[in-house]
């Protein structure tokens, strides 16, 4: 599979003991990344950044780590402790996901806003 993201960090959201959100931090190397920038007038100019992502299964752990809502961000990033502490990185909340385990190149598919 082609790549052209060498590093990228996924955050997946759990809840404690006191259903507080906790992020964990997951680094994964060389995936292939797709970023589509673009913005829409409704109720005021938004920017409608999109990003699709392909992470090999050769390099996945546990394929129940992806859920929707998580959050992708391109590059190494530190540890967070609520979504805001990426406010200055390029991030992306998970809204698709799709387990693709067939085929020469078994992957897995995520979509982002």
């Amino acid at each position: 599979m082609l790549s052209n993201c060498p590093v990228l960090t996924y955050y997946h959201k759990t809840l404690d003991d006191n259903r507080i959100e906790k992020w964990e931090k997951h680094i994964f190397n060389n995936v292939w990344e797709y970023g589509i920038s673009g913005s829409t007038i409704n109720k005021g100019y938004n920017n409608s950044n999109k990003v699709e992502i392909i992470i090999p299964f050769c390099i996945i752990e546990n394929v129940d780590l992806f859920s929707i809502g998580d959050i992708v961000c391109i590059g190494d990033s530190e540890e967070i402790e609520t979504q805001s502490d990426l406010a200055d990185k390029e991030h992306y909340n998970i809204q698709t996901i799709s387990i693709n385990n067939y085929g020469s190149n078994p992957h897995i598919y995520l979509g982002g806003a």
